[in-house]
């Protein structure tokens, strides 16, 4: 794991852009703290920070291969062992031990071909000298992240945000993007290509991407349809379906151990992180398991977590959640650079760091709940179904009924929460419900957040319509798969994935998901709606491969998530004094009628962001921190 960074212009001497691309890499030294190295060309730069994982010893970057190109590589090609031995059958010799040299030797036998070939989590860039471009790609789920920003002849790139916004004269080059702010507001993060920060993109998830010297332009494509799957002829669901799957996540957990510094697994206590961890345990003994615990009994899985671990005979490390853990939210969102407020960064931040003593590589359960339907949210779709036919009076009164005497219990997505949720989906599409199952302002609500200045600059955007172009690109497939797809799609690559890394990152700790793998992600795709769902036994197929692995408890065990308490940073009032121009006067809520969990953590999110986002366009400098 590493990042990377990278700048073409012809307007800057060779001294000029190497000074600036290692000023844009050193914002980012947390993602690679062991080494660092800089090449640079006519026009053209590229960085690298190292975080050594595979062959300590050698596969520095940037690195140079056959033919004068140069790549810098953020990532792991887990099949890099198998990828080496089809290569040398070419005739390729390697010089090093390193997945990189692997990579850069892919390209140069298959070309764009190679990512077909690549089982693992990348973002990489690699200068071609002979075709005077820069070849991009990005992983087909986007565990790891690509930003650039391409205008008035100069194109960058890096591993984060900051990287970008760390180039001298950027904070002239772009402002706040309110496309953005209402995502954020809706959602609680941003939606991709977009980032926080306009003219600032990110690539897209499974995408590929030749930026030429001469035209000065970027163009991208994808290379990977995770569509094609979901409208696939649905493979018949037998037996040999379990083991199958199990053989999947198998050899995708066995790949993902592969490294030359010490592996631990993230263990919560459900299915999703026990399964790895059982598996992991059969290809070796070295492996520790490590959570975080909470004192709030309804946030707590450490006992479960600390049972599993027994059960499965691996060492156990828990840490209980602290607040003051962190230095302040400024810390958390300079680890973003980006709006962001899932509640759950806090507990995950303070996981990696408890982890890092340990290991610096850690397995994980993400992409469990997207692949075999394991959120609250599916079952929702089902129940609403029959829910939308209640007729208008009856509804009326249920919601007036749950308002008056049920108040807001405060509990860990309590139950109160989820049933206002629900009952105020009435009258939506199907559709539209799923997507608002998550939603934190309405847009009435946004209506009464944002100045009419910033809702004319809108116009008719909605930050549904990322979710509805999902749907469509699937249309023909299940409503059941056209949810999963768009939550891969949406809420996969702009949340849970980019809080795996920042968090993990922020401690120079690598997180690898195997049930990311694609090919488990494609397996679960061409199987149909029974081996995910069955009435309300969710993850059915998973359960039953893992049900000789792990105790009964941990398969029938309620899924809890692991948002952490956020009370301290709540704003219950919101009056910003920095960009006032694109909200309204004030505006409140009410901790008493509603549960604001998640409404107060955003506003405390935003406001303390935005001061941020004025102080560095006043001094061009975004702030640095440095994690204990």
């Amino acid at each position: 794991m590493c990042g990377i960074a990278g700048i073409i212009s012809n307007a800057f001497s060779k001294e000029r852009l190497c000074r600036d691309v290692c000023t844009m890499a050193e914002t980012i030294r947390h993602r690679g703290p062991d080494a660092d190295g800089c090449w640079a060309g006519d026009g053209v730069a590229l960085a690298h920070r190292r975080l050594s994982i595979i062959d300590l010893e050698t596969g520095q970057q940037p690195m140079q291969g056959a033919h004068g190109r140069v790549i810098v590589f953020n990532g792991e090609i887990y099949n890099w062992i198998e990828l080496s031995a089809e290569l040398k059958s070419l005739g390729y010799v390697f010089r090093t031990k390193s997945d990189t040299e692997v990579l850069l030797a892919a390209y140069d036998a298959w070309k764009e071909e190679c990512l077909d070939k690549l089982i693992g989590m990348f973002a990489f860039a690699i200068w071609d000298p002979q075709r005077q471009g820069l070849f991009t790609a990005r992983d087909r789920l986007g565990k790891k992240p690509f930003y650039y920003f391409n205008q008035n002849g100069m194109f960058l790139f890096a591993s984060e945000l900051k990287a970008i916004l760390a180039w001298p004269g950027m904070h002239k080059l772009t402002n706040v993007d309110p496309r953005a702010l209402s995502d954020f507001l809706s959602l609680g993060y941003v939606l991709t290509p977009k980032t926080s920060f306009k003219n600032v993109l990110r690539l897209p998830a499974g995408h590929c991407g030749w930026y030429f010297a001469e035209s000065r332009v970027f163009t991208t494509k994808p290379y990977w349809s995770l569509a094609q799957h979901y409208l696939a002829p649905k493979r018949q669901l037998t037996r040999s379906s379990i083991g199958e799957l199990e053989a999947l996540v198998a050899d995708a957990t066995r790949i993902r151990l592969r490294s030359d510094v010490p592996v631990c697994v993230y263990l919560s206590g459900g299915i999703d992180s026990s399964t790895i961890l059982s598996l992991a345990a059969k290809s070796t003994k070295e492996i520790t398991a490590v959570n975080v615990g909470f004192r709030e009994g309804s946030f707590d899985e450490s006992d479960a977590a600390a049972k599993t671990a027994a059960h499965i005979g691996t060492p156990f490390k828990s840490s209980v959640f602290d607040p003051a853990a962190h230095q302040s939210l400024e810390q958390l969102i300079w680890q973003f650079d980006d709006l962001f407020s899932d509640t759950s960064a806090l507990s995950t931040f303070q996981l990696n760091r408890s982890a890092k003593p340990i290991a610096s590589v850690a397995l994980t359960g993400d992409g469990a709940d997207e692949i075999f339907a394991g959120y609250s949210t599916y079952l929702a779709d089902i129940l609403f179904r029959y829910y939308s036919r209640t007729p208008k009076s009856l509804h009326a009164l249920l919601r007036s009924l749950v308002r008056r005497v049920i108040p807001p219990s405060y509990r860990k997505v309590g139950w109160d929460y989820k049933l206002r949720q629900f009952i105020d989906g009435y009258g939506m599409s199907p559709e539209r419900a799923h997507y608002w199952w998550r939603v934190i302002f309405s847009e009435s609500e946004k209506a009464r957040l944002l100045s009419s200045e910033t809702q004319r600059q809108l116009g008719d955007y909605d930050p549904y319509d990322a979710f509805a172009q999902a749907y469509s690109e699937v249309s023909e497939a299940s409503f059941l798969d056209q949810t999963l797809y768009a939550d891969i799609k949406t809420w996969l690559q702009d949340d849970i994935l980019v809080k795996a890394d920042r968090m993990s990152m922020a401690h120079s700790v690598e997180v690898r998901c195997p049930f990311l793998d694609h090919r488990v992600v494609e397996f679960m795709a061409r199987l149909p709606d029974s081996a995910k769902i069955r009435l309300k036994n969710q993850k059915w197929l998973l359960k039953q491969a893992a049900m000789h692995l792990l105790p009964k408890e941990v398969l029938q065990a309620p899924k809890k998530g692991f948002a952490a308490p956020t009370d301290h940073y709540w704003l219950s009032e919101f009056a910003p004094s920095a960009f006032s121009e694109f909200f309204a006067d004030s505006f409140k809520l009410d901790p008493a009628k509603e549960d604001i969990t998640f409404k107060g953590f955003s506003l405390g999110v935003l406001n303390v962001w935005l001061n941020m986002v004025e102080q560095y366009q006043c001094s061009g400098n975004w702030g640095t921190f440095k994690n204990d």
